[in-house]
């Protein structure tokens, strides 16, 4: 039997430096993707309905939540309205 995705993920986390790296160069982005979904989950959404209270698709909340590109303020402001969370940016020492 094949290896699950996090079995994977820890192999190559401790056997492949190059992909550690990038890894972790992604920390803050993965973890952002981490709040979004938790956000949306909270929120008992799917994807699929959430977009619809964005006016927009569930292919963008897909890529907003991948963590792969960081969206505009204006959309996070979107994101927390339709789920009912409070938009806060932090930046501590």
């Amino acid at each position: 039997m094949g290896k699950n995705m996090g079995e994977k993920h820890k192999e190559m986390l401790t056997n492949d430096p190059e992909y550690a790296k990038a890894f972790s160069d992604m920390k803050e982005e993965f973890q952002f993707a981490r709040e979004l979904i938790k956000a949306r989950i909270r929120s008992g959404l799917t994807q699929k309905q959430l977009a619809e209270k964005m006016g927009t698709t569930q292919s963008t909340i897909a890529r907003l939540e991948s963590g792969g590109s960081l969206p505009s303020l204006r959309s996070l402001k979107r994101y927390a309205r339709a789920t009912g969370s409070k938009f806060k940016i932090s930046l501590e020492a």
